[in-house]
């Protein structure tokens, strides 16, 4: 039964997935991220076992609330870097040498995906593990974008940032 519902599942992904894809490519800016949302429809497929494979127009409107969770989140995302410069702006004018304001600065102007994770590791407080059971990868995979956001945050701090953390 399960081999059965295994090869359905790669019989539908291997017929629609570029359709779903292309859906949510069209409206979202982020390849990457495209591809990861389409796997998602295709997983919420294997959870909840249809007793028949779904069409196209199921798999679009599974992509459709898909797509709107991950606007949703990344409206929460805006408003709390919104809320973050506020508070970087507000503390700034009583401390200009807070370096929690230049923090926010930066975090501000990285990717998504790196001030994302980068939350996630400081602010959260997640291990790697946690890291990568909440963004659905490998413990091996956080570890990598962790690596990489930790990177892109240091090529975006200002050099006297970077020397007052170190100290």
């Amino acid at each position: 039964m399960l081999a059965t519902k295994e090869r359905e599942l790669i019989a539908l992904h291997a017929e629609h997935f570029g359709r779903v894809y292309h859906y949510i490519a069209y409206r979202i800016n982020d390849r990457e991220r495209a591809e990861e949302l389409a796997n998602d429809v295709f997983r919420i497929v294997w959870e909840k076992q249809p007793d028949e494979p779904p069409g196209i127009g199921w798999l679009i409107a599974t992509a459709r609330n898909v797509l709107g969770n991950e606007y949703k989140g990344r409206r929460r995302r805006e408003q709390l870097m919104q809320r973050l410069a506020e508070d970087a702006r507000a503390q700034g004018s009583e401390s200009d040498g807070d370096p929690q304001g230049h923090v926010a600065d930066i975090l501000s102007r990285l990717k998504d995906k790196d001030r994302e994770i980068l939350m996630l590791a400081y602010w959260d407080d997640l291990t790697t593990a946690e890291l990568a059971e909440s963004l659905g990868c490998s413990p091996s995979a956080a570890a990598v974008r962790l690596h990489r956001a930790r990177k892109a945050f240091a090529k975006a701090a200002p050099s006297q940032l970077m020397t007052e953390r170190e100290v």
